[in-house]
């Protein structure tokens, strides 16, 4: 008999993701495998009340449904927790959970309780993934009593992104075609990309949420600041897939953040310009498939920039590095590790 697997995400805003991932999985993983892909979101609303709502509903449908699934895999890490706290009052016969997590020495949400949530993660888990080598590792020192369950894999790439799409007309200005373009929600530095490209004729796009606070002053014409509130998630690849190279600026060089992005760009033939850090140094070998540059160093920026641009024998042979890169990210190559870690 096929052992049944839930596939738990939170992919509300292209639920194409849910769909190409279903199919992949009854296509080449349903041999021995019945597979459910389920989103604990089921509308296109990231209001902060709605994403909790949705986070509870997800971990008491894994707690409802714990009969029915050898395993569950759980990819939004807030639905993770939520059942964990739960589990720490309430014990449940659970099936197999293999838990994705990138809350280990980052500046992310609840980092003052990362090694209570670390903790009960691995105390109540079959297996908990992690986006970096490092951080695995880590936690293998910091919890010797649960160091087997602690596991490595690069971030699959599963958004399923229409590239055709092209720049909306209020977004598309020709002065800010082919240039520099860096975007992000969680722990992003956008104050020393401004910093790097300041006073110069190199077109910068950036794309930030509306309250982050762009402390810089004396923002030249050439870098504009565009809000989340304005930019849709198609458009903010159509202005990415526009650019000639993509910044990936984060705030720590412990931070898991930006790996999505630099994967786009991998994939799309775009080159890379990103922190040193926590999941990049895993698959961004500097000068080879991406450049890399210290925290908060704003002439390194500047300095990979000019390098792309008057080395294009370089640029191109970085890109095809790249290329090849993302094919590792890819969904089926994840799946095949996840098979391991439920069947060991």
């Amino acid at each position: 008999m096929k052992k049944k697997i839930l596939f738990l995400s939170d992919w509300p805003d292209n639920i194409e993701n849910i769909k190409m991932l279903q199919n992949l999985l009854n296509n080449e993983f349903s041999g021995d495998y019945e597979w459910t892909v389920w989103s604990c979101k089921k509308k296109k609303d990231n209001s902060l009340i709605y994403r909790w709502v949705s986070y509870f509903s997800g971990a008491f449908y894994v707690i409802r449904n714990r009969r029915a699934y050898h395993a569950v895999f759980i990819w939004q890490q807030m639905v993770g927790y939520i059942l964990f706290e739960i589990m720490r009052i309430i014990r449940f016969n659970l099936p197999g959970i293999i838990f994705f997590t990138i809350i280990s020495d980052s500046n992310f949400l609840f980092r003052y309780f990362k090694n209570h949530f670390i903790r009960i993660s691995l105390k109540f888990s079959k297996a908990v993934i992690w986006p970096s080598e490092e951080m695995a590792n880590n936690a293998k020192k910091n919890f010797p009593e649960f160091a087997t369950r602690n596991h490595f894999t690069i971030n699959p790439l599963f958004d399923v992104i229409d590239i055709s799409v092209p720049v909306a007309r209020e977004l598309d200005d020709p002065y800010f075609r082919n240039g520099v373009f860096t975007a992000g929600k969680s722990e992003r530095d956008f104050n020393v990309v401004i910093r790097a490209f300041r006073n110069t004729d190199i077109p910068v796009t950036i794309v930030c949420p509306d309250n982050y606070p762009i402390t810089e002053t004396d923002i030249t014409p050439n870098i504009r600041i565009l809000r989340f509130s304005k930019v849709s998630h198609e458009q903010y690849y159509a202005l990415a897939n526009q650019a000639f190279c993509i910044v990936i600026s984060v705030t720590s060089d412990k931070s898991p953040c930006g790996q999505l992005n630099i994967g786009f760009a991998m994939a799309n033939s775009k080159p890379i310009i990103a922190t040193e850090g926590y999941a990049v140094k895993d698959f961004v070998v500097d000068n080879v498939n991406g450049i890399l540059f210290r925290v908060g160093h704003s002439d390194e920026i500047r300095q990979g920039y000019e390098k792309l641009k008057n080395d294009p024998a370089f640029t191109k042979k970085l890109i095809g590095h790249a290329n090849n890169t993302a094919k590792e990210m890819s969904p089926a190559i994840f799946i095949k590790k996840l098979i391991k870690i439920i069947e060991n």
